[in-house]
């Protein structure tokens, strides 16, 4: 018995010994697995913070922050020539309520949002472009679509669909680019706004002035109303191009805030089309725009000349006060000032109230035999008031005061990348 004692000893003694053991390489083994799973998620939170940054070096170069406006475009549209090489994205939007007094009819309506999209392939090759799609998706189109060799500040090329360069919103329409919920009148009606045709030619900066100069297709002349000339644009789809214009504008540009100057277009617009003569149309306008210290001050007047209005109402069937103006001519002046740049100047906001004053007439000749509609020849009062809380962001409420047609108010928002 003593000895079947002495036997199981030593066996227990072992198997203490294994348990020791084991149970040792358990607890390291679990303090292992603990700093595995440390270390684990560590190199986990440092694989995502370095995808967080990558994705975020990614989308910030591809969509760079606001800058300045180059070459007669916005601050959207001109981010493609602050990058060095690739892609660039930016773009707008605006959305308005339209309330008429009388019998006009209200409206809310999603105008445009709108993508630029760039591709600068090295120092001298730059894409630019502005896909639109207005009225909620109802139109598309695209506004530019540019390529520009780069040669040097004071001499560079473009071709392709450009934007006339005329006026102050033709170029420049992003909504934080003017005032008012609605654009100006006489650049809707004879400049006119957004126009765009195919053509090709020189831009540059030259001393104190800058200047831009294009040939172009010319007006559709069948388009055109007693409204003005804003139907006979193109736009560059499948235009007819028997008739071509140019179109020229300087700016001086050297003493800061200014921007004065005009433009000038002249060119056929009856594409050799039956019962039409030559229809060459004219367009000149002189604008300036002041921006200082809270004040902004702007004003243009357009004038335009279309020849062999006779041959193109009989062509188009338009009798008595139907009559497209042989001469027709508009102005504006606005100004602004931003309250809040001097009552809180730290805010990192702007509230302008503004108010324009405005006077178009688009049949200010019209050939014997025909006559003049009243409601072409109008003076409009606006006056509202601009509130950007930050920069990329814009509200804009108006009232206006028309003398042939229904007075309204005008509320808008609009955003810009």
């Amino acid at each position: 018995m003593l000895f079947d004692s002495f036997r199981v000893l030593p066996l227990l003694f072992l198997s203490s010994l294994v348990l020791a053991r084991n149970a040792a390489a358990q607890d390291d083994l679990a303090k292992r697995v603990d700093q595995l799973e440390r270390r684990n998620a560590e190199l986990e939170g440092r694989l995502d913070a370095l995808a967080d940054e990558q994705e975020g070096m990614l989308l910030g170069d591809l969509v760079p922050p606001l800058g300045a406006g180059h070459h007669g475009l916005g601050t959207a549209a001109s981010k493609v020539y602050d990058t060095d090489q690739g892609l660039s994205l930016g773009g707008y939007g605006e959305a308005l309520y339209e309330r008429h007094n009388g019998t006009g009819t209200d409206e809310l309506d999603m105008l445009r949002a709108v993508l630029y999209v760039g591709y600068r392939f090295d120092e001298h090759w730059v894409f630019n472009s502005e896909l639109e799609f207005e009225h909620a998706g109802e139109e598309v189109g695209v506004e530019f679509a540019t390529l520009d060799y780069l040669h040097s500040q004071a001499l560079n090329a473009r071709g392709g669909l450009v934007l006339i360069p005329m006026g102050l919103v033709n170029e420049l329409h992003e909504p934080t680019a003017f005032l008012g919920a609605k654009r100006p009148e006489t650049e809707s009606r004879i400049l006119p706004t957004t126009w765009r045709e195919v053509g090709a030619g020189l831009f540059g900066d030259a001393g104190p002035v800058t200047y831009r100069a294009y040939v172009v297709n010319g007006f559709d002349a069948t388009g055109f109303t007693a409204q003005g000339v804003r139907d006979g644009r193109q736009d560059g789809s499948e235009a007819l191009a028997e008739d071509l214009a140019v179109v020229a504008r300087v700016d001086w540009t050297e003493t800061p805030g200014l921007l004065a100057g005009g433009s000038i277009y002249t060119g056929g617009a009856g594409q050799d089309q039956a019962g039409l003569g030559s229809t060459n149309t004219t367009i000149g306008e002189l604008h300036a725009d002041w921006r200082s210290r809270g004040l902004w001050l702007r004003g243009l007047v357009a004038l335009a000349n279309v020849d062999d209005v006779a041959a193109l109402n009989a062509a188009n069937g338009f009798v008595g006060a139907e009559s497209v103006g042989e001469e027709m001519e508009g102005m504006y002046v606005e100004a602004g000032y931003d309250v809040l740049g001097l009552v809180c100047p730290d805010s990192g906001q702007s509230l302008s109230p503004y108010v324009r004053f405005e006077s178009y007439d688009t049949q200010k000749e019209v050939p014997a035999g025909f006559s003049s509609d009243p409601a072409n020849d109008e003076e409009i009062v606006t006056m509202g008031l601009n509130w950007r809380p930050i920069t990329n962001l814009v509200f804009k409420a108006e009232y206006q005061d028309l003398d042939e047609s229904n007075d309204g108010v005008n509320v808008a928002m609009g955003f810009v990348f």
